[in-house]
């Protein structure tokens, strides 16, 4: 039985040539036209597809590559646009501190406050310290607003001249708000209201 199993497939295959061979002209052609197809595709199957498979995963890894690559320029750039943020804001602050007060200046300017005023010629009503207010805070150092509201008289060109002198001073000085009206216009005494504030800077490591 068994040597009789290549003898069979032998005549099957003879029958199909024979049959091929008996085929007319028309049906032939539909027959190779086919064979073609299918070795056509076989070859594609084998040596193309490979190559497309291969060219589809390099095209996903080159455009996985190229996202990656934006995104970190893109996040380049935001580090280098925060850092330079930074580093004005410190400029800023560094510049800032030349026209700050120190504590002890603080309560030097407070405690010469009315004895300026009268050198001006002015009359100090009323002088009260108001709370200070933290303005600004660190990982080293804070400003803290301090105030002084300031009523004094005198004439026109002594107020002038008060509100110059304290203008002048090395350190910064607000004078918010700013009020001045007539208490005598006989005598042309003045009246005149303002809260002063000096910002003062207080590094945490002196405060220890």
């Amino acid at each position: 039985m068994k040597s009789a199993v290549p003898w069979l497939q032998k005549r099957k295959t003879v029958m199909l040539i024979d049959n091929l061979v008996n085929l007319n002209r028309s049906t032939r052609s539909v027959v190779f036209t086919a064979l073609i197809i299918i070795a056509t595709i076989a070859m594609y199957n084998w040596i193309v597809a490979p190559h497309v498979t291969y060219l589809f995963a390099a095209q996903e890894y080159e455009s996985a590559v190229s996202k990656a690559v934006e995104k970190n320029e893109v996040i380049t750039d935001e580090v280098k646009a925060e850092t330079k943020r930074r580093e004005e804001l410190y400029e800023q602050l560094a510049r800032a501190r030349n026209t700050l007060f120190t504590p002890d200046e603080t309560k030097e300017f407070f405690s010469d406050l009315q004895a300026v005023s009268e050198e001006t010629g002015c009359i100090v009503r009323s002088l009260n310290l108001a709370a200070s207010e933290p303005s600004f805070r660190d990982d080293t150092s804070s400003i803290i607003a301090n105030s002084a509201m300031l009523t004094v008289s005198g004439q026109y060109n002594s107020i002038i001249r008060l509100v110059e002198k304290l203008q002048n001073h090395p350190k910064k000085i607000w004078m918010y708000p700013f009020k001045i009206e007539s208490i005598d216009f006989g005598s042309g005494q003045l009246k005149c209201d303002m809260t002063i504030t000096a910002y003062t800077i207080q590094d945490k490591e002196a405060a220890l």
